[in-house]
């Protein structure tokens, strides 16, 4: 391991200019400091980032905080905030917190100064997280939005943008009868996530102002309730021509269940799939229509934000909304005048 003093040699200086160019705790000539980073460049040398953090009184550690649930892990979140954290000089380690006393345990975590800063994911309308993060004045963005926006730095989907989009497709296709899927999260940790809430909001308002047809289902992860969808929703919505799905198991489960009660997709019923992977459309036959959740830019947007936020920029709040991407699939196309028999009712 290349050693401080090593550089030093190399640089025909003294090992505390090393240190005050390495740690920039106080100017050097310009010559001078080109020669320690040359010397630095040519030996391989890596600071020691527990001496770092003594010397500068910063960990350069980030946390991203997101609850344990059991159906999701934001992965292409968490890569993409992990990479350009480390191409800024921070780790990013993952705080799973999910427990009855969250506050108490983000006022351990900034109290106890082993983080600079937060990244805040599953974001709720209503957030006691961020309310708590406010109070202590401690470095944070949300990846998400919570219902009260000031002096917030957020990077997040553009959900309402997405719907519009999705909608407008559709409807020059010639739809006009369409439902809205979104996960049913009331009794779980995350009652208030914002994301399904504002699907909802865009969907009706667009729908009304279009002056289309709108159904909405709510609808949980409990494997009864995902695979009897299908026969719901001919019972409950028989008029419906396109499903808008932000819930990947009943867009899985729709594509699959559909042929088997008479209902060809695309030709009877198209499915778009809302705010997902890209690889979900890998899972179906035809291949699923996707309006891919661009996590990997928001991911890197936020912590960008925060290191921003950290390192004393002036610049505003970032506030930044990013639309999810069309890729299509098989399970679209043009409306067409269908009669279903009263046993796929």
């Amino acid at each position: 391991m290349v050693t401080m003093q090593q550089v030093a040699d190399r640089a025909r200086v003294s090992i505390s200019t090393v240190s005050f160019v390495v740690n920039d705790t106080k100017p050097v000539t310009p010559a001078t400091r080109e020669r320690v980073l040359q010397a630095i460049a040519d030996l391989g040398y890596r600071r020691n980032s527990m001496a770092r953090a003594l010397a500068s009184r910063k960990t350069h550690i980030l946390a991203l905080i997101y609850p344990m649930l059991d159906h999701r892990y934001p992965h292409r979140f968490v890569e993409s905030a992990a990479t350009t954290a480390a191409e800024h000089g921070y780790n990013l380690v993952l705080w799973p917190l999910h427990s009855n006393n969250v506050t108490s345990e983000i006022t351990s975590l900034i109290q106890a100064a082993l983080v600079d800063g937060v990244l805040l994911m599953e974001v709720q309308l209503e957030d006691e997280r961020v309310a708590h993060l406010r109070t202590m004045e401690a470095p944070f963005t949300l990846i998400g939005r919570t219902r009260e926006l000031d002096g917030i730095d957020y990077v997040d989907i553009d959900f309402e943008r997405t719907v519009e989009t999705a909608i407008d497709d559709l409807a020059a296709l010639g739809h006009r009868d369409l439902t809205l899927v979104v996960e049913d999260v009331s009794g779980t940790p995350l009652a208030g996530y914002a994301p399904p809430f504002r699907a909802e909001q865009a969907f009706g308002e667009i729908v009304s102002a279009r002056r289309l047809h709108g159904r909405v289902f709510r609808i949980g992860h409990r494997a009864r309730e995902v695979t009897g969808f299908a026969d719901r929703l001919l019972r409950e919505a028989p008029a419906t021509t396109a499903v808008l799905g932000m819930h990947d198991d009943v867009n899985l489960a729709l594509v699959n269940t559909l042929p088997h009660r008479g209902i060809d997709v695309p030709g009877d019923m198209s499915i778009v799939s809302l705010a997902t992977a890209r690889s979900l459309s890998e899972l179906t036959e035809p291949a699923l229509t996707v309006y891919e959740a661009p996590g990997a830019e928001v991911g890197r947007a936020a912590a960008e934000a925060l290191i921003a936020r950290l390192e004393g920029r002036d610049a505003p709040r970032a506030q930044v909304l990013i639309p999810c991407p069309l890729h299509p699939g098989g399970t679209v196309a043009a409306v067409r005048p269908r009669a279903r028999s009263s046993s796929g009712s």
